[in-house]
């Protein structure tokens, strides 16, 4: 008897095996046939779910995007506490490093390609639109773009390596430059 596949699930499986391989070797650097090769699979195989490298890591990079944005918007319905929101990211921070360090590699090896720069914006208005439900309405949109903006530098301290500082001590850290700043504008 001929052995069922499910196709979209096997594509799924194929789309989420793949960010670690364009992470290590870089969206230019890496080729269909490595991408087989790493995926355990033929290289026709792969050409038969995707045409182009470019449109795995595009169908990669919107299922993973998508997959966050639509679990941060189920977590925005079960509670609207921050420290929840904060959980969460922290809990895949190798996850969403891994996502900022593609944006930045597409950003600085692939600047000529307005697809995957496109890619890139929407992606972060996913997650900030996403983030954006934690936020009292007062915020007018700045909330999720404002922890979006924090959250990206964290990763970028936190990929060095050497910071193990918890977030948490790291919103204190924040909360006590707004302090400061409004402290300042009143001084003004």
């Amino acid at each position: 008897m001929p052995k069922i596949v499910d196709h979209n699930l096997y594509r799924m499986e194929l789309l989420s095996k793949s960010l670690p391989i364009f992470v290590s070797k870089g969206v230019a650097s890496v080729s269909m046939r490595e991408l087989a090769k790493e995926l355990g699979v033929s290289t026709g195989t792969l050409y038969h779910y995707f045409p182009t490298k470019e449109a795995l890591f595009s169908s990669m990079a919107k299922h993973l995007v998508t997959t966050d944005a639509e679990a941060i918007q189920k977590l925005s319905e079960e509670t609207t506490s921050i420290i929840d929101i904060v959980n969460f990211v922290s809990g895949k921070e190798g996850h969403f490093l891994n996502l900022m360090l593609l944006a930045v590699d597409i950003k600085r090896q692939h600047s000529e390609s307005k697809e995957l720069i496109q890619l890139v914006e929407d992606s972060f208005i996913a997650y900030e639109s996403a983030l954006n439900r934690f936020f009292p309405k007062e915020t007018e949109g700045k909330g999720g773009k404002a922890f979006l903006a924090f959250f990206v530098g964290v990763l970028f301290l936190k990929s060095k390596g050497d910071e193990h500082t918890p977030w948490i001590d790291l919103f204190e850290g924040l909360r006590y430059l707004g302090d400061l700043l409004t402290w300042d504008s009143k001084q003004s």
